[in-house]
This record gives structure tokens, C-alpha cells and sequence, in this order.
């Protein structure tokens, strides 16, 4: 269903669950046949490699994993990160390349599953008002007033469904093409 801004409403939290679970499945499915020799392959036709796709999927969700367990230890929370303002994305997308994806895809990909897995438990944990009333989080307090589910899905359950999109256009031209060259 959708809200008046055409942003997807849940009902509750076991429908955002399902959604997290069907993206994320969709998203990472996408990597069979994907190797570490061609996951920095940047093509043209999409604006981040594979191994980009991951890091920027595993930084986002233990950030907003991050804040909440900063949040339930009374800590300051830093938005979006220590040492990086909003508009630094660039470079904090940059460091969450380093950060996960250099130990290869095998292992960023065992990451992003941990990450993902530990998301839901939080989410299936989190009472109606938590998830869906906006300002119930002091991380998520800012002007737009966003509900946690919304930070959620715009940061999870969206990038995963754009980014299968282009892993699969990632694939389609740049296999394509070397299986073309090796044929």
C-alpha cells in the first residue's frame, strides 16, 4: 500500500520484514556468477561496480544499526557518521568500499547476510509505534520527521530493489561482453 507521497506504508512489522527479506533476496541473487577479478569493473552504463553496490548496502544498514545501539546506550548519536557530514556522502560511500569490500565478495556478501539478519531481529523486536510513529528515535528525529520504517525502507528495502536492477544491467553488459570476446 502506498501513503500520500507515494512512499510504501506497512501495515506492520512482519509486512516490512517480508519486504526486507524479498529485496534483500532479490538484490543478492544477483551475484551469482559475479567474481572478485570483475566486481571493481566499472562500465558505463551503471555508476557503481558490484562490490560498490555491497559495501554501500552493508555501510548504510550497520549505520542505521549503529544509531540505534548508540541510542539504547544513552551514547550521542552522529548523523550520518563521526566525521562525515550529509553532504560527504561521497566520501563516506568511499570509505564503506575499504571498509567492507576488501577482504572480496565472498566475505562482504557473508556480511551484508549477517547485517540484514541482525536488521530483522530489530525490526521484528520493535513495537508498532517504535517502527511506524514518527519520533520515536531521537536518530530519526530530524525536519522530514520520518518513522523509523521509512529510514528503513530507504535505506534497505529501495537500494536493494534499484541496485538488483543494476547488478543484473552490470551483468548483462559487462559478461556479455567478455563472454563475446572469449567465444
Amino acid at each position: 500500500m502506498k501513503g500520500s507521497e507515494g512512499m510504501q506504508v506497512y501495515k506492520n512489522s512482519a509486512e516490512l520484514i517480508d519486504q526486507i527479506k524479498e529485496s534483500y533476496h532479490k538484490f543478492i541473487d544477483e551475484y551469482e556468477g559475479i567474481t572478485d577479478d570483475v566486481a571493481d569493473e566499472r562500465i558505463e552504463q551503471v555508476d557503481k561496480t558490484p562490490r560498490e553496490m555491497l559495501s554501500y548496502q552493508v555501510g548504510w544498514i550497520n549505520m542505521i544499526l549503529s544509531w540505534e545501539k548508540a541510542e539504547a546506550g544513552g551514547e550521542k548519536i552522529t548523523t550520518p557518521t563521526p566525521g562525515y557530514k550529509w553532504d560527504q556522502m561521497r566520501e563516506l560511500y568511499h570509505d564503506f568500499n575499504i571498509k567492507y569490500g576488501s577482504d572480496g565478495i565472498a566475505n562482504e556478501k557473508e556480511e551484508l547476510s549477517s547485517t540484514v539478519d541482525e536488521l530483522i531481529s530489530w525490526v521484528d523486536k520493535m513495537s508498532h509505534d517504535e517502527l511506524f510513529k514518527p519520533g520515536e528515535r531521537k536518530w530519526a528525529t530530524t525536519k522530514a520527521m520520518w518513522p523509523v520504517a521509512k529510514w528503513i525502507r530507504i535505506n534497505a528495502v529501495s537500494p536493494f530493489n534499484n541496485y538488483s536492477r543494476q547488478v543484473r544491467k552490470w551483468k548483462n553488459f559487462n559478461l556479455r561482453d567478455k563472454s563475446t570476446v572469449n567465444s
